[in-house]
């Protein structure tokens, strides 16, 4: 499946903290029939309004005229941004029209769009609409919009609203952002204890952090501090539960300004179910016909409750949803889950299974939990949700599988090989043997040294040149340097990192470095 790139036009301004980043905020200068610095969609038309302002001399009439409210939006930007750090994004809507309501949203580049929550409510006087929200991790510039919905039963593309004394800034004084948290194992079994891994910053430093959990639920939630912090890495664990079980978590991280912030919820299945999603074809010749999902588990296995779910790699949003209650993994181990009939030995038959191309992700959800998951991509500036660091994102015509089927490390870089000849329903074959794949290489894995100090030279973990360039990674699986050659320098914090080395199938290994 293709994914659509939006081309936005920049507008420049300048960036400051704690000063409203929008320009001509309150729509009080216009040339050619729009407020200067602002942009409008085709199935909208603005006036300029003289009569129902909130304050100065004008507002934005704003007329949706179409019943296409997919591009319904008025605009500006896009602006530079800092990421990590929060913004409140505020604007001042008359709405007395019950055809229609409209709501903010934000275009953060590269990442993608968030919409707010709430929208306008009908009433004769003005409303300020406002939410507050976080830049991505990636974010270096955002756009502002206000979409406009007609919300009658038989629509007829007409709802008027007036807008002013729109406010976008970032405050002086941030809280604590938490950059990307997750666990090991995805799924683990009775008795095992899960790893909770929580990257977290702040523009002063952070004074004290908790993770909450509850088995079952979180109605009365066990508190526990980190075991250990690794740079900006908070490390906890949560001690090992029944099977059957699902254990609730989140985490709570206050700063030196006394600001908190909190996470999602998140949640794993304790006990072995033992499916794995095994191969993936989401890219095939024309228009990608023939994509499939094959999953791998102990013959005979119910999948009721069991779904898969892409995640888009832009904006982490859920694209697709194959629900696989009523099937059960075949004879063979092997459940292909195709896009069309023609896909061989395919069992379910759902479009869905046409993935878009990476970089992305596939979740293995049992009863909404995941219990597997595969991202694919290289590593930059993208939402990756699934195991450790992502696989490759393979060329058209290949596949992402495992070998041997049902391998599972809860690495993804680890576990999935490029293959160029599909087996749905079929065991994988050795990788290199009965085929070319990009990841079977001729060199071995190195026998490294560990641990190393900083400032030491690479060449004190490996010498040879034939393994170079190394690429390092952080605890979240984020790429931070490439090293050329073994005379560079180890020029890194101490802690704990990734090594993927050239020439070398699943060559990923982990580095201690110290003082």
């Amino acid at each position: 499946m293709k994914k659509h790139i939006i081309v936005l036009i920049v507008i420049p301004c300048v960036f400051c903290l704690a000063q409203n980043l929008l320009q001509n905020p309150g729509f009080e200068s216009w040339t050619g029939g729009l407020p200067d610095y602002w942009q409008k969609d085709d199935t909208i038309l603005v006036f300029q309004e003289d009569v129902v302002v909130h304050s100065g001399d004008f507002s934005v009439k704003d007329s949706l005229i179409d019943t296409c409210q997919s591009y319904a939006d008025f605009f500006q930007g896009r602006f530079p941004v800092t990421a990590n750090t929060q913004y409140t994004y505020s604007i001042w809507v008359w709405d007395d029209d019950q055809a229609g309501r409209v709501r903010q949203g934000v275009y953060w580049w590269p990442t993608g769009y968030l919409w707010s929550t709430e929208y306008s409510a009908d009433m004769s006087g003005w409303q300020e609409l406002s939410y507050t929200l976080t830049s991505p991790a990636d974010a270096e510039s955002a756009l502002v919009l206000v979409r406009a919905y007609d919300i009658l039963a038989n629509w007829d593309g007409g709802a008027v609203f007036y807008l002013d004394d729109a406010y976008f800034q970032a405050p002086s004084i941030q809280p604590p952002v938490i950059v990307r948290s997750w666990h090991t194992p995805t799924n683990p079994g009775a008795g095992v204890t899960g790893s909770v891994y929580a990257k977290a910053t702040d523009d002063g430093y952070i004074e004290h952090d908790t993770l909450y959990y509850g088995v079952n639920g979180l109605s009365s939630p066990i508190a526990t501090s980190h075991t250990a912090v690794n740079t900006d890495t908070f490390i906890y664990q949560i001690p090992g539960q029944a099977a059957g079980d699902t254990v609730f978590y989140y985490l709570r991280f206050i700063d030196n300004d006394s600001l908190e912030t909190f996470s999602d919820t998140h949640a794993y299945y304790v006990g072995a179910l033992d499916i794995y999603v095994n191969e993936v074809c989401y890219d095939t010749y024309s228009a990608d016909s023939g994509c499939f999902i094959e999953l791998y588990g102990p013959s005979g296995t119910s999948l009721d409750g069991f779904s898969l779910v892409g995640v888009n790699g832009t904006g982490g949003v859920e694209y697709e949803t194959i629900d696989l209650s009523g099937g059960s993994i075949p004879g063979d181990g092997f459940f292909v889950v195709g896009d069309y009939a023609t896909v061989p030995n395919v069992d379910l038959v759902d479009p869905g299974a046409n993935l878009q191309n990476g970089p992305d992700n596939l979740e293995l959800r049992f009863n909404d939990i995941t219990i597997d998951a595969l991202g694919y991509g290289e590593l930059d500036s993208w939402v990756f949700t699934g195991e450790w660091l992502p696989a490759v994102d393979v060329d058209f015509g290949h596949s992402l599988g495992r070998y041997p089927d049902g391998d599972d490390t809860d690495n993804n870089e680890v576990d999935f090989n490029d293959y160029e000849t599909l087996t749905p329903g079929e065991p994988n074959p050795p990788v290199g043997i009965y085929e070319h794949a990009t990841v079977a290489k001729k060199m071995p894995m190195p026998i490294l040294t560990n641990p190393l100090r900083a400032g030491s030279a690479y060449g004190a973990l490996i010498n040879d040149v034939g393994y170079y360039p190394l690429i390092v990674y952080n605890t979240m699986g984020q790429a931070i340097t490439e090293i050329s050659q073994p005379e560079n320098r180890l020029a890194l914090p101490t802690g704990v990192y990734f090594v993927k080395f050239n020439n070398v199938a699943r060559g990923c290994a982990k580095i201690v470095v110290i003082k």
